[in-house]
């Protein structure tokens, strides 16, 4: 599938903040992710309006997403440290 990848500037941010090392493993599940969006998926949670969003585990990171069927769009709404 052909989806967009969109993501929040805060995410951008944290992702600048991290180790080399760090940075490319979660690009390289950013680029999974946008491939085939529900296939990355660990979980789901549901926002306040219900809506589901993803979470996908990378190494010790947690990357929170939805997916926009209708617009082909993935959007990465937090790049986080995993809770274990």
């Amino acid at each position: 599938m052909n989806y967009r990848l969109l993501i929040d500037y805060e995410a951008l941010d944290y992702l600048a903040s991290l180790k080399k090392p760090a940075q490319r493993l979660i690009h390289q599940r950013l680029k999974q992710i946008q491939d085939y969006p529900s296939a990355w998926s660990d979980y789901v949670e549901r926002d306040p309006s219900g809506r589901p969003l993803h979470v996908s585990i990378a190494g010790d990171y947690a990357i929170t997403y939805w997916e926009d069927f209708a617009d082909k769009q993935v959007k990465v709404l937090e790049i986080a440290r995993a809770d274990r």
